[in-house]
């Protein structure tokens, strides 16, 4: 394992408590001298790593994208039946929302959509996942005569949603513990089902 510089974990620790600051007190009332005694570092050192309350933001939409695009990149393979893939996707997706550091970043960017939509708007245009996603995978499903022409983007929005109705917003929205393994197989199962049974061919 690499290990961090003391500017890295410096860094790291400005990020965790823009994080917790953010959910406390939401981006317009944050202070940059309460984040930095809450870092534990100086207000310099704060400046010196992110300019301004607008780069720090835009920094933990980055982390929520990479997390989400490390875990849930999937690869079109022809030789693989379609609801194995998903079920392989479902999987995935499952383990990112389980992760309650995934899930604080999440309330962070969803509250500042509601207090500062332009804001969270830049910041996730800025921060466009680059890896394959699903979007990608169903198109490449359709031009392979596996999946039904559909709005690649509108079924993949579909799928998300089918397992996030159960397996996220509950716990995200109001405070419900997360679906046991047993449960969380039964979600991707369903999804996959209800999935290709609309769009399969």
């Amino acid at each position: 394992m690499t290990r961090q510089t003391l500017s890295q974990r410096k860094r790291a620790a400005i990020v965790e408590a823009a994080v917790l600051e953010l959910s406390d007190k939401g981006f317009q009332a944050m202070s940059m001298d309460a984040l930095a005694a809450r870092a534990e570092v100086s207000k310099r050192t704060v400046y010196n790593h992110f300019a301004s309350k607008e780069l720090l933001f835009q920094e933990i939409a980055k982390l929520i994208f990479e997390q989400s695009s490390e875990v849930t990149a999937i690869q079109y393979q022809p030789d693989v039946a379609i609801d194995g893939q998903l079920t392989a996707y479902g999987r995935n997706e499952i383990e990112l929302l389980k992760s309650r550091r995934f899930r604080d970043l999440c309330r962070v960017m969803i509250a500042e959509c509601i207090h500062s939509p332009q804001l969270a708007a830049e910041a996730m245009v800025k921060f466009a996942e680059q890896e394959q996603t699903l979007d990608q995978w169903i198109s490449a499903a359709i031009a392979d005569g596996k999946l039904q022409s559909v709005d690649a983007n509108y079924a993949a929005n579909q799928f998300h949603g089918l397992i996030k109705a159960q397996a996220f917003w509950p716990q995200l929205l109001m405070g419900q513990p997360f679906p046991d393994d047993e449960t969380c197989e039964q979600i991707i199962s369903d999804a996959v089902v209800m999935f290709t049974g609309r769009y399969g061919v």
